[in-house]
């Protein structure tokens, strides 16, 4: 009988709690290295789907002292402002002193320079919107042909507008530090659960009936029972996407099949010998 290579291997292990079991001296520790990535990956689907949907980010939190400039007065102050052609118009400059900081409205070059040092700064100017927040560099965002500033009667509606410009620009650079933050968290998750809970099985062999003899067999079970729980996770956040979600589901399946296993093979091989003894008899 031809034994199946790898992947397949892996693939046919995880159907079923005796195969998850049996299929634990399959895997050398590159291939469960490569199974890990893998099953990161999935988890991965519907994260990289739903970031790719972006279409705004909270710069508030990135920008707190410049946002926090915007009130009423601001609003007040561009409330006839037109944009066309790439070109805000402005019905008269502005150029507000505040507490912690300058906002300004088309202002010369004079006022742009004083803006720049001060502590924070927002600065509407003709063809772009200038962001100091404290020590870190000044940030320059050029407006969007779709810039909507004529409809913006309120400050969270501004903030949400500029917001928006800014993603607009950086929206490589966010994406891809999402991607990258979020797949290490995963990657880091899936990695602490393998190994912590590998030990705790291999420990079972302290038990006269457990047959598990070495660590990557425990670890080579574990990924094994993780597979069809990862599958789960990743089409329930196809469906319906929550990062926290998609890792409780990933987490308690993966502990759910672990005890199926169990429960149908003892991890002994000598018990499902027994099993299969006991079945031939009574055929």
């Amino acid at each position: 009988m031809k034994k199946d290579t790898f992947p397949m291997n892996y693939f046919k292990s995880v159907m079923t709690p005796i195969r998850v079991f049996n299929g634990r001296k399959q895997l050398n520790w590159f291939q469960i290295i490569i199974l890990l990535l893998f099953l990161n990956g999935l988890m991965m689907i519907p994260l990289s789907i739903n970031i790719a949907k972006m279409d705004s980010y909270p710069v508030e939190e990135t920008y707190p002292g410049a946002f926090e400039l915007l009130d009423e007065s601001v609003i007040d102050a561009l409330e006839d402002a037109e944009y066309s052609q790439g070109k805000l118009t402005l019905p008269n400059n502005f150029y507000f002193e505040m507490e912690n900081g300058i906002v300004g409205g088309n202002v010369s070059e004079l006022e742009k320079e004083n803006a720049k040092n001060a502590e924070n700064t927002l600065l509407f100017q003709e063809n772009e919107l200038i962001i100091k927040e404290s020590s870190n560099p000044i940030t320059t965002v050029a407006y969007t042909n779709d810039f909507s500033i004529e409809e913006i009667t309120t400050v969270e509606e501004l903030k949400t507008e500029l917001s928006r410009q800014w993603f607009i620009q950086n929206k490589s650079f966010i994406v891809g530090s999402l991607l990258i933050s979020l797949s290490t968290l995963l990657l880091v998750s899936i990695v602490v659960i393998s190994l912590g809970s590998s030990l705790f099985v291999l420990l079972t062999k302290k038990g006269q009936i457990s047959t598990i003899q070495t660590y990557k067999e425990s670890v080579n079970l574990v990924v094994n029972s993780l597979g069809i729980p990862t599958l789960v996770a990743m089409l329930i956040g196809l469906i319906q996407f929550n990062i926290i979600t998609m890792i409780m589901i990933q987490t308690f399946g993966f502990i759910i099949m672990l005890l199926i296993v169990f429960m149908k093979t003892r991890f002994s091989d000598d018990y499902m010998d027994q099993l299969n003894t006991l079945d031939k008899k009574d055929n």
